[in-house]
């Protein structure tokens, strides 16, 4: 059973001692360090092994978060990249196999819905607010899920270069929803 004064001791270590599996010399190389057990340290629990207090992150609620401006760099970036990248994944795709088909109801309504958040997303991007980041990444998973569906509804039977384009424009729509969620600070 661990003292008061050495569990004091473990919890104020200053983080500059050496506790781990390597050390550096004065030249910078790479030297193994003796092991040292610690089984207090596993029977204090994580805190005390990772040497800082545990504190409360405050996070602002969602609610309020999507009601942020963005910069209007980043409403730009997004907005370039969704004509840019759209518009080089529908420039790529091949005729339909058969253009008289009609399509399933729920290839319709996955369109619908893409389209909505697409126009949600330019709304939002007009009006600088975080929420139209959370709508075009809505409408990328969407785009995503319909690049996909789309060989496996039938509209075009063969997966070719045209298809890994337009998914890899898809995901970049993905990808560059996620980064402007991420980094777009307020105003």
């Amino acid at each position: 059973m661990a003292t008061t004064k050495e569990r004091l001791d473990l919890l104020t270590r200053h983080p500059a001692e050496p506790n781990d599996h390597t050390a550096r010399t004065l030249e910078g190389d790479l030297v193994a360090a003796p092991r040292v057990a610690a089984p207090r340290v596993a029977a204090l629990g994580v805190a005390a092994a990772i040497h800082r207090p545990a504190t409360a992150a405050v996070r602002t609620p969602i609610g309020a978060r999507l009601l942020e401006p963005i910069s209007a760099r980043w409403a730009v970036i997004v907005a370039v990249a969704w004509v840019v990248l759209l518009a080089v994944g529908i420039a790529v795709e091949p005729p339909p196999t058969n253009p008289a088909a009609v399509d399933p109801w729920f290839v319709s309504a996955l369109g619908t819905i893409l389209l909505g958040a697409l126009l949600a997303t330019l709304a939002g991007l007009w009006l600088r607010r975080r929420w139209s980041l959370a709508a075009s990444l809505v409408a990328a998973g969407l785009l995503v899920v319909s690049t996909v569906m789309c060989p496996v509804s039938g509209h075009h039977t063969g997966v070719g270069g045209w298809w890994v384009v337009q998914l890899g424009c898809a995901l970049g729509l993905v990808a560059t929803s996620i980064l402007a969620w991420r980094r777009a600070t307020p105003q």
